[in-house]
């Protein structure tokens, strides 16, 4: 029975790793001098995580092959807000996948990628393409995102001020004894 639960929490703890990406088979190739030009340009980007092509199915890697997803540092929660950078028609760095993240926006990128899935060419030609656009639309990108939640966040609480509204008046709809 011991060893059942075992092999359960270790499967549990595996999935869970594939399910959240711990990094697991990725390399950082973020200190590489080939990709210095890269680190200065997304330096420059107010977030902490930069992600490109990290869908697990392959409809969604198409579905979002144009999507870059920037998450600021100050996000909260196990499912942070994110903004979407929209690259150009002619992006033609479909091969390329990374993720780039660090703890703040005083540290240098770890640059993280599969270097069995992607080879160092197309890495580098696709993150010195892709870098100047996303800290070009980057600010405008999250200035959207964090307007969009805003707006989200005041028609939620609009709508609860308003059932909480109906609650009362439906309340004060019955004769009092």
């Amino acid at each position: 029975m011991l060893g059942i639960t075992v092999l359960a929490v270790g499967g549990g703890i595996f999935a869970a790793s594939k399910l959240f990406g711990s990094g697991a088979g990725k390399t950082d190739v973020g200190d590489l001098k080939a990709l210095a030009s890269v680190q200065a340009q997304l330096r420059t980007v107010d977030a902490c995580v930069i992600e490109y092509n990290q869908w697990a199915r392959s409809y969604h890697r198409q579905m979002h092959r144009r999507n870059v997803f920037i998450t600021p540092c100050d996000a909260p929660g196990l499912f942070p807000r994110n903004a979407k950078v929209v690259l150009p028609e002619q992006w033609s760095h479909d091969a390329l996948a990374f993720k780039a993240e660090r703890s703040s926006v005083k540290d240098d990128w770890s640059i993280l990628v599969d270097s069995e899935a992607v080879p160092f060419p197309v890495l580098v030609a696709g993150l010195e393409e892709l870098a100047p656009i996303v800290a070009r639309d980057a600010p405008a990108a999250l200035a959207k995102s964090l307007a969009d939640e805003a707006e989200g966040k005041a028609k939620y609480e609009e709508s609860q001020r308003q059932q909480e509204e109906q609650r009362r008046q439906n309340q004060d709809s019955y004769p009092s004894r």
